[in-house]
């Protein structure tokens, strides 16, 4: 808009976070609201773009904010500008949009992985790569602090952050020289399995349906079981019923299933990582790193020293705040003291850190959070390493992040800030990476140098080869995680003991704008579904002709409501929601285990206006969020003697009831959108203080009407399921399973 002076500039930014469309909102240039003279837009599936609010002063600009870059490839040539946040693209993609020939005046790349694969990609288009390391942060916060007043200065993010981001530590806490862990032991064999497995992947690959699939899946339970602090049966209790969770327990069956299917020596591989699978399930079960993560925490509480505990997603965080209250070595106060959080809640800026010393996790990350390493938003990260091998791998990540962003502000200062005009200078600050990271033992307080184990090679992120990575596209390198709503799906289903690497499923024929496409789903799967005005999760197997199905990027695999509250969290006034409104989920499944009848919980919830037991099982089982009075979390609670969801009953009460009320919401704007119904001004709003709107978080999900139920059982592979595809693909899916 500088550069041109004319408000009609068109921009898009491809990024997945909320805060991104809410902050715009917020933007003002002295008293001048920059929405109301270049509104926001929010586009379609279908290209469509759709202005959000009622700009006061519209001036024919449109900033386009989209949660995929996909979104713009019919109409992109228009921009003057696009700004990608890595979130919003797949290498593939990118690479996609970055080859046409109308690419627009200006790219600019923003990745919180320093190994990024499509940096390289951006750089050979001429985008433009822009990154800050520690100086640089901590340069940025300087003018603020030394004269006083943060308001006179542009800066999202608080000082003190900056200032810690600018000044940070960090410490691998492995284990006293000389000892050995069973759990670490474990770990290292699995890491070797995963690099025989690449080794025999183009074996696989083009041969074996879902191969890609299936190795995504496997390494993302890796990535689960290196970062988890308790035992696997506590971290598959927090689970919901969903079959597309991965559930610890099914984790060397599912590999077996698929090594049968495999056959031959890539069927051999798959068969070693599952006996890997199962030495490092049965090590977990030990809980080694809990009894460090208890140290660490009881020593925090002991300094009166805030501190957060960092998690993968929100299961494990669940499950390691429900240990930690039931261990007979913490504190009472430890929840004053330190925080049980999510990786997402960390990045997506849910989480106040600026006051806190510390942050802690019980493991190495997976290299799509490298950035944490990189640029840590405390002054000192701590990660607890099960033994030699993973302090090593700890070291050797913490040592290339910092490195490796040191290289990106380097581009910004010498490439991208003058091709944009932005005076950007060099600031004095560390060049290799490893003068502020920091070995130390369980026991002492002076560096050491950890002893090697393991066959980690040149890489400490992942064992794969480096084509296989390039091969498998950018999940495999992330170790997706269900909180990225990204999450790689079994390549088989449990049944029983065993499992199916191929399942009975039901052919749905939905429209996909102006094509037909095929949606294969178990006949007991549940999908959201509107009929009239109800939207309802119920069975596949009940959908019929002209009934409407919500989907969650093009697939029924997310929740839709699950896919919205996780999104509404990361506004940091929701952003509890998910967290407790998973706890409550597993809390209630946990009573199918139990000896109590429906009937027995509801003559035990006093003072309940319920009428009807039935209603007990729709929670039990997931069908519905929950009660829809509050006070029924309490009574629901007493009634089956859960001392844990009766602590939390009142915040899962809230949770609950905003659930509800975002549900009515949604359910008026999905009416809306099929019907061509015009909505008035503020009816789509979920919170208007924060200017979030329904269509805010509903980006990725889309309303497909149904055409026609094959209710012929069809089999198909496992993951398969779940997946809208193109007709003929479907059908020659179908034939060859069957």
């Amino acid at each position: 808009m500088l550069r041109t002076g004319s408000l009609s500039v068109e921009v898009a930014v491809a990024s997945t976070n909320l805060t991104s469309r809410t902050l715009y909102d917020r933007l003002y240039f002295n008293d001048l609201r920059l929405a109301d003279f270049i509104p926001r837009s929010s586009v379609g599936l279908d290209g469509a773009a759709r202005l959000i609010g009622k700009p006061e002063h519209d001036g024919g600009g449109r900033l386009h904010l989209v949660n995929q870059l996909s979104r713009l490839d019919s109409w992109s040539s228009r921009l003057a500008a696009l700004v990608i946040d890595a979130s919003a693209a797949t290498s593939t993609e990118l690479a996609r949009t970055l080859h046409r020939s109308e690419l627009w005046s200006a790219l600019v790349y923003l990745t919180a992985d320093p190994f990024d694969p499509a940096l390289e990609l951006v750089r050979n288009a001429g985008g433009l790569i822009w990154g800050w390391d520690a100086p640089a942060i901590a340069a940025l916060a300087a003018p603020a602090r030394r004269e006083g007043n943060e308001s006179t200065h542009p800066l999202v993010a608080e000082v003190d952050l900056l200032v810690s981001a600018g000044a940070s530590d960090i410490v691998v806490w492995g284990l006293d020289e000389g000892e050995r862990s069973s759990f670490d032991d474990a770990l290292a064999a699995l890491w070797r399995a995963l690099g025989q497995l690449s080794n025999a992947y183009r074996l696989m690959e083009g041969s074996v349906y879902g191969v890609a699939e299936a190795t995504r899946w496997v390494w993302s339970v890796h990535n689960l079981l290196s970062s988890l602090p308790v035992s696997p049966g506590r971290y598959d209790a927090q689970l919901t019923a969903s079959p597309y969770a991965v559930r610890l327990r099914d984790a060397a069956a599912t590999a077996r299933a698929f090594a049968r299917n495999v056959g031959g020596e890539g069927g051999q591989r798959w068969y070693e990582v599952a006996n890997a699978l199962d030495t490092a399930l049965e090590a977990a079960e030990r809980e080694e790193k809990f009894e460090r993560v208890v140290a660490w925490l009881n020593q925090r509480v002991a300094e009166n020293a805030p501190a957060a505990l960092v998690l993968r997603n929100r299961a494990t965080a669940n499950a390691v705040t429900i240990a930690l209250r039931e261990s007979t070595l913490t504190p009472v106060t430890w929840p004053d003291v330190v925080q049980v959080v999510t990786i997402s809640d960390v990045t997506a800026g849910r989480t106040q850190l600026s006051h806190l010393g510390e942050i802690c996790l019980p493991g190495p990350l997976p290299r799509s959070r490298s950035g944490l390493l990189a640029l840590p938003p405390t002054r000192r990260i701590r990660v607890i390493t099960a033994g030699p091998f993973e302090t090593r791998r700890a070291e050797r990540q913490a040592i290339s992040a910092r490195a490796a962003i040191n290289a990106v502000r380097h581009e910004t200062v010498r490439v991208s800030g003058g091709k944009l005009g932005v005076p950007v200078e060099f600031s004095d600050g560390e060049s290799n990476g490893s003068e502020r990271v920091h070995v130390l033992s369980s026991g002492r307080a002076t560096a050491m140098a950890p002893t090697s184990a393991g066959d980690i090679g040149s890489n400490p992120w992942e064992p794969f080869e480096v084509d296989i990575v390039a091969l498998l596209g950018r999940a495999i390198t992330s170790g997706t995680t269900s909180d990225d709503g990204s999450q790689a799906i079994a390549p088989a289903r449990p049944r029983g003991s065993a499992a199916t690497v191929s399942v009975e499923v039901l052919a749905i024929s939905v429209r996909i704008g102006g094509e037909i496409g095929v949606l294969l789903l178990e006949p007991n799967d549940l999908i959201t579904r509107r009929r009239c005005e109800a939207v309802q999760r119920v069975a596949a197997k009940s959908l019929d002709a002209d009934d409407v199905v919500v989907l969650v990027d093009q697939a029924a695999r997310h929740d839709l409501l699950t896919a919205v509250i996780e999104k509404l969290s990361e506004s940091p006034t929701y952003a509890p929601l998910a967290q407790l409104v998973a706890f409550w989920k597993a809390r209630a499944a946990r009573v199918r285990d139990s000896q109590l009848t429906y009937r027995d919980i509801l003559r035990n919830m006093r003072g309940t206006t319920l009428t009807s037991e039935q209603t007990i099982g729709t929670w039990i089982r997931g069908v519905v969020d929950g009660p829809q009075d509050p006070k029924d979390v309490r009574r629901f609670a007493e009634a089956i003697r859960d001392v844990e969801l009766l602590h939390e009953a009142e915040r899962v009460g809230w949770a609950l009831r905003t659930l509800h009320a975002v549900h009515r919401r949604i359910g008026r704007w999905l009416s809306a959108q099929i019907t061509g119904v015009q909505r008035q001004r503020g009816e789509d709003l979920v919170d208007a203080k924060l200017g979030i709107h329904v269509s805010d978080l509903l980006e990725s999900v889309t309303a497909h009407t149904v055409i026609s139920v094959d209710r012929t059982v069809h089999r198909a592979p496992a993951n398969a399921v779940g997946l809208v595809m193109p007709h003929r693909d479907a059908l020659k899916l179908l034939n060859s399973t069957s």
